[in-house]
């Protein structure tokens, strides 16, 4: 039975293009739709995710998260991270801090690994990522927020081109649903 709707849980999405399932130069509901079919019986799912945002944007788009939630999956980092449009390290952890703070309850997803059979690789480099991926992770800590730490487990796939598309930074099908099956079990744990 699904319980009603006012007692339903409510969690907010919120990253980047990751998290906006983006595809053909656009956003879709992909990856709020496998969230929300994942959660049905716990929660109800809102994305407010912005395509080609830092956490300098994070920062700013704070007061359009809904006042009553309980439980924000912060996603932020790759954009960051990314040596052409990125910020520095220092910021990224001033910044991730902040959203922390001003959330309350969150789970934080690490750094996701862009192809590195594709031409955007050159702009990360594993070290980079490795030393963004560690900063919310200490960040999370800090702020006793959950960490989903999906950097090793995409760096192990295999047949890499089937999760990305073809800009090497954006997921496919199967590589939402691997993203999303990384997450939903840290939600029902901290909603449990």
């Amino acid at each position: 039975i699904i319980e009603s709707a006012k007692n339903m849980k409510k969690i907010i999405l919120f990253g980047d293009s990751i998290f906006n399932g983006y595809r053909n130069g656009q956003n879709t509901n992909l990856v709020t739709n496998l969230f929300q079919q994942a959660l049905i019986n716990y929660a109800q799912v809102e994305n407010i995710s912005k395509s080609g945002a830092t956490t300098v944007e994070g920062v700013d788009y704070l007061e359009q998260i809904p006042p009553e939630h309980d439980l924000v999956v912060v996603e932020y980092g790759n954009n960051d991270a990314a040596t052409a449009w990125g910020i520095s390290p220092e910021s990224y952890e001033k910044n991730l801090a902040q959203i922390l703070s001003a959330v309350g309850k969150a789970i934080v997803v690490g750094l996701c690994n862009p192809n590195p059979e594709s031409d955007i690789f050159q702009y990360y480099g594993a070290e980079r990522l490795d030393l963004f991926n560690n900063i919310a992770q200490k960040v999370a800590k800090a702020h006793g927020a959950q960490f989903v730490d999906i950097l090793p487990a995409m760096r192990n796939l295999k047949d890499k081109s089937t999760y990305y598309q073809a800009d090497g930074q954006h997921l496919t099908d199967q590589g939402n649903e691997f993203l999303v099956n990384q997450i939903v079990p840290v939600i029902k744990k901290d909603l449990a």
